[in-house]
């Protein structure tokens, strides 16, 4: 089968990202897998949270070597934060059987599937966004935007995944049209992401951590709004160690720095080696939102605490190695932005400080290649549903 997947962006170095993982495991199951994306940073220089803009094109050489991925890079002549316009391949359009489209908001996505649709290709779309930014008037202004872009996409898909169930309501109040909507949940690498028992002893010596010592972990992308200084003071009362791994912005950690002095830990962003031996090395991973990362700490036998959401709640019921804190409604938008009094310190506090931990072992929640697979057999309802169609 010939897939095109289409986004506005590809980081190359992140093997972790959606873009990556399903052209990886697709071209993997032997098919024609191009991926069409922009050739800028999914950084904006001009965000507000400061983080610096990355190379996106590093590991491209590597990426079509290891995967065997068609990678078409397009020249991205307008953008404005994370929306950006490229002139697509109608090439690589016309000759797919199905295409693959990630988040309308980016623009250049909406193009890809309109032309789609105008070749009467079947089309796919993964919807991110889980609700309306309201903060300042350009968050408005950008939010009605974004409903406009996903309003005008929903009349060219096929189906629509999801990956919690705030993207679900956020689609379906975009758009009255009725679509196909599937939970599709990312899924983790287990050939990356598992638990070894050496990795947590020389991350420990190497970071100097006694080997009772309680650790905690917060990885990821660390600006304001995921609540990093709530967890570094939970983590402090709760007698738990913390480390913090990935880009951080200057504005939270000036806010930490104006702090009474803590023993916190801080690493840069790394590998996903590095990441899993941090897992390794920590005992509980602490997400205030939700992020993919949740399958990758999971594969190493980590204690997750994760917000108290319906989606949690679904997928982590009765589930030992999930401790849950604070509750829905301290969401403005579920699993993503919180209320601005919202106090998740408390909580967070007796979740680390009052939970007993399970035997380490490696475990799996969502596999990567699964999520292929199933993929797979998405692409061939639809095509075989469109051929039909055409015959009669």
């Amino acid at each position: 089968m010939r897939i095109l997947i289409a986004s506005g962006f590809f980081e190359s170095e992140l093997p972790s990202y959606r873009e990556y993982s399903y052209s990886k495991e697709l071209a993997a199951l032997g098919h024609d897998v191009t991926l069409m994306c922009g050739d800028q940073s999914h950084i904006w220089r001009f965000g507000r949270g400061g983080l610096c803009p990355t190379n996106p094109m590093s590991a491209d050489l590597e990426f079509n070597r290891s995967t065997g991925v068609r990678l078409l890079r397009r020249k991205v002549f307008f953008r404005i934060s994370d929306f950006v316009l490229y002139m697509p391949s109608l090439a690589a359009i016309r000759n797919a059987d199905v295409v693959h489209v990630i988040e309308f908001r980016q623009g250049a996505t909406l193009l890809v599937a309109m032309l789609a649709r105008a070749f009467a290709k079947p089309v796919v779309y993964d919807h991110e966004q889980r609700g309306d930014r309201i903060s300042r008037w350009y968050s408005r202004i950008d939010s009605l935007f974004r409903r406009l872009l996903i309003f005008a996409g929903s009349w060219c898909v096929d189906c629509v995944r999801h990956t919690v169930l705030a993207n679900r309501d956020h689609f379906r109040s975009c758009t009255p049209r009725k679509v196909e909507m599937i939970f599709a949940p990312l899924g983790a690498d287990p050939e990356r992401f598992y638990y070894d028992p050496k990795e947590r002893i020389s991350v420990r010596e190497e970071l100097r951590i006694a080997p009772q010592t309680r650790i905690a972990v917060m990885s990821g992308k660390l600006h304001a709004l995921k609540r990093v200084v709530d967890v570094v003071r939970a983590c402090r009362c709760a007698g738990v160690r913390l480390i913090l791994i990935g880009a951080m912005t200057k504005d939270v950690r000036a806010q930490i720095d104006g702090l009474e002095p803590g023993d916190e830990i801080f690493l840069p962003a790394g590998e996903p080696a590095r990441l899993r031996s941090v897992y390794c090395a920590a005992d509980f991973a602490i997400f205030t939102t939700f992020t993919l990362s949740y399958w990758e700490a999971y594969g190493t036998g980590i204690q997750l605490v994760v917000p108290d959401t319906a989606f949690s709640t679904l997928v982590f019921h009765g589930d030992v190695n999930v401790v849950r804190f604070g509750s829905p409604n301290m969401f403005r938008v579920a699993d993503e932005e919180y209320l601005p009094g919202a106090d998740i310190v408390g909580s967070l506090i007796d979740a680390v400080a009052k939970t007993p931990l399970q035997r380490r072992v490696s475990r799996s929640r969502f596999c990567a290649g699964t999520q292929a697979r199933d993929l797979v057999e998405l692409y061939d309802r639809l095509t075989t549903a469109r051929g039909l169609a055409r015959a009669s």
